[in-house]
């Protein structure tokens, strides 16, 4: 898979110009601001060694948690903001570069994620891996007559959750990226991984812009081994605080 990092340095510098100071990039990747200006207004293009190292630079855990300390915020309850996070475009195309840079030579061939607040970041992901993208429905799709169902049970509240999947829309074979917005327990995740086995693809990879704390950890490995990503990992002391 072929990938233009000169390209991609321009999308990710226009992305963090909103969560970082013009000043703040310069520091970070010894690039003047007149230049980095120029860089993302296209007047000029750095070089393909200059872009390959920046982007680097950018996507470094260091500089994914700066962006975490700036955008995750929690309510009066102790819950983390979701809505201002899988609805920002900004953190929404970085987080789909630093998919493509992870999963580029994968082969995975489908994208998939449950409705519905996963389907903005699955939709730029499977875009920039040249793959179809599917959707998990909770309930069945009108226009079709036979479905692969899976069913499991949430942590709190206990509810059941039946999730649903036209049949022959996953073949025999495709090689599945699982993408979620955020994962705690594992449940819905490996909930997605059977019903992708039901209909005979291979769930060959998960990646998901938050989670909290390990307890989904193992649930991802028993299914993807350790063909899995996770942009920001976030935990909690015993008073819901951010750590």
């Amino acid at each position: 898979m072929e990938i233009d990092e000169r390209e991609l340095i321009v999308e990710v510098l226009s992305s963090l110009k909103r969560f970082f100071k013009f000043k703040e990039l310069e520091e970070i990747l010894n690039v003047t601001v007149p230049t980095l200006w120029r860089y993302v207004h296209g007047d000029i293009r750095p070089s393909v060694e200059r872009a390959r190292q920046m982007l680097s630079k950018l996507l470094d855990q260091d500089i994914v948690n700066k962006l975490k300390e700036r955008i995750i915020q929690l309510d009066d309850e102790g819950v983390i903001r979701t809505y201002d996070i899988v609805y920002n475009i900004d953190l929404l195309n970085y987080a789909s570069i630093d998919a493509l840079l992870w999963a580029q030579n994968m082969g995975f061939n489908v994208v998939t994620t449950v409705e519905t607040d996963g389907i903005a970041l699955a939709t730029l992901i499977s875009k920039r891996l040249n793959a179809k993208i599917v959707v998990i429905k909770k309930r069945k799709e009108v226009g079709y007559s036979k479905f692969i169902e899976v069913s499991y049970v949430t942590r709190a509240p206990p509810e059941v959750i039946s999730l649903y999947l036209p049949e022959a829309v996953l073949e025999y074979g495709d090689k599945v990226l699982v993408v979620d917005d955020l994962v705690r327990s594992g449940r819905t995740s490996a909930a997605v991984f059977e019903l992708i086995k039901k209909a005979g693809a291979r769930p060959a990879g998960f990646y998901a812009l938050v989670a909290i704390g390990d307890q989904w950890r193992p649930v991802i490995e028993r299914y993807v081994g350790n063909n899995y990503r996770v942009l920001f990992h976030v935990y909690m002391d015993k008073n819901r605080d951010l750590l």
